[in-house]
């Protein structure tokens, strides 16, 4: 144990030694120090000024002095810095300042920055270390990384998702054909039905294709009134393969209104958490129970999804929606569920929230607005219905141009029955055809090909054939590089996100006089 009193007491009486003084000077400096000093032999703390007392929690030396280093150093710290002490040692070349995650006495996490040198000291060897608190540095260098992780994260989701969208958008038309075969044919109902099911498939894949790239740029996506009641049985029967039969699922919720929101987008929020639920309970647990239960407020609906697994200690209920947070085992996720949901929540106007007390329960609370009434008066100042009768479509001349020979099959198969449609999957041959023949009510280019894209191929028609660029319009799986995504930023022209439905497709062809 070291006294932190003065090595050589003050004599007014007689002069002093001037070695003594000298000491006596150099003690007050590492006392008044601002940074932490600390004296240690074999792991153990011979000495620590006011500044590492203050550091680390404590208010007397004699709290610390004699203590293992242990207390405040986890076992791989620990290790670390053993390894850069006999590097030091073996070379005789001083290391720079090095990070250690460390504790204070009450246990709270801190950064330590360290920087370590060999002195002797009370008659032997020892370790002298400078320490100071880092914590707001590191936590704010964090913040930088991780947000570098993410805008990486979303340009490399970006690229998938492009590839993905591709096949997605000719499954899905394709789909849809199949669906209004079949209804012309009157087939068995239960064909119908797994045409519906297929179609939901193709809808949720392509909602998963974007998922990551919310943090990256979000998306144009259709908002209106959705029947909640449906999403959470549609979540709810999602889930239960994964849950089932380990885990009692329970729902309980009367009359519910429609509210604002996506219906995929909130049935991934749902899953989710259905999902988060199971995972909290331990899986050899006969007695897991995971309860949805939902409730009207004035202004809102109430969802909450509760288990009775292992909780969240309160030190991680506030990261509970950090991005790349998690408990989990490394295969069991990267820690975007939560962080993604509570987007998605909050793009809608909504809330989410969670409670836990460990080793009892976890309560998620899903707040969503409740969608406006529509105005019937609206309806009733309408003409007749006789007279709103859906005007015959007008034949256009469209100009198809994909590098997906399948897409732009399908495209021209959705097309064909009502206008006159040409196919070419080269820019180039797209090009020759705008340029010989300018008769084309509407192009519709697919954004990103190999050669000449659909970027070059409009600037190249807006150079040489000026006006006929207004009559593009884009399909893209998606803007994954600065170039496409400041070019779709730059034009005014219509865009559909693949994949698209074939309505979706008619409509803009429908509007495409607006464009000449």
């Amino acid at each position: 144990m070291v006294d932190d009193s003065p090595l050589v007491a003050r004599d007014a009486d007689h002069p002093r030694d001037p070695v003594a003084a000298t000491a006596d000077r150099f003690q007050r400096l590492v006392e008044q120090a601002p940074d932490g000093i600390v004296i240690s032999r074999q792991g153990l703390v011979l000495y620590a000024n006011a500044a590492a007392l203050h550091l680390l929690g404590y208010e007397r030396p004699d709290e610390l002095v004699g203590q293992p280093m242990a207390v405040f150093l986890d076992g791989a710290a620990l290790a670390t810095m053993r390894e850069r002490l006999q590097h030091m040692r073996e070379t005789g070349h001083r290391l720079p300042p090095h990070e250690y995650p460390a504790k204070r006495r009450d246990g709270s996490p801190m950064t330590a920055e360290i920087t370590s040198i060999f002195i002797d000291y009370d008659g032997g060897p020892a370790v002298l270390a400078f320490a100071r608190d880092v914590t707001d540095r590191a936590r704010t260098r964090a913040q930088l990384e991780q947000a570098e992780r993410l805008a990486a994260l979303g340009r490399m989701a970006a690229g998938v998702a492009h590839e993905v969208n591709n096949p997605l958008a000719y499954m899905l038309l394709t789909v849809e054909a199949l669906t209004r075969q079949l209804a012309a044919a009157r087939v068995d109902a239960g064909l119908l039905d797994l045409c519906a099911d297929l179609r939901h498939g193709v809808d949720r894949i392509a909602t998963i294709a974007r998922d990551l790239r919310v943090y990256a740029r979000h998306e144009d996506e259709l908002y209106g009134s959705v029947d909640l009641a449906i999403v959470l049985q549609q979540s709810v029967r999602l889930a239960a393969h994964e849950l089932r039969p380990r885990i009692e699922l329970t729902v309980e919720h009367g009359a519910l209104p429609e509210v604002s929101g996506v219906p995929t987008r909130l049935e991934q929020v749902f899953v989710n958490l259905l999902l988060n639920a199971g995972h909290a309970i331990a899986d050899e647990r006969s007695d897991g129970k995971v309860a949805v239960r939902a409730r009207v407020g004035a202004r809102e609906v109430i969802v909450e999804v509760e288990d009775n697994g292992a909780g969240i200690p309160a030190e991680n209920i506030d990261r509970a929606f950090d991005p790349f947070f998690t408990t989990r085992a490394a295969h069991m996720g990267m820690g975007l569920g939560l962080g993604i949901c509570r987007d998605i929540v909050a793009r809608l106007g909504g809330s989410i929230s969670v409670a836990s007390e460990v080793g009892h329960a976890t309560t998620m609370t899903v707040t969503l607005p409740i969608a406006a009434p529509v105005d019937s008066s609206l309806v009733a100042r309408g003409a007749p219905a006789a007279q709103r009768a859906t005007p015959a479509p007008v034949r256009r001349r469209i100009l198809v141009i994909d590098d997906e020979p399948l897409i732009a099959s399908i495209v021209s198969a959705t097309l064909g029955e009502v206008h006159d449609v040409v196919v070419v999957t080269r820019a180039a041959d797209g090009l020759a055809r705008v340029l010989d023949d300018g008769a084309f009510d509407l192009v519709l280019c697919d954004l990103m090909m190999p050669g000449m894209s659909g970027m070059d191929l409009y600037d190249e028609v807006a150079r040489r054939r000026p006006g006929m660029e207004r009559r593009f319009a884009f399909l893209t799986g998606g803007a994954y590089t600065a170039r496409s995504q400041g070019f779709l930023e730059r034009i005014a022209n219509a865009r559909l996100m693949k994949p698209f439905s074939s309505q979706a497709l008619v409509e803009l062809v429908d509007a495409a006089a607006t464009l000449r």
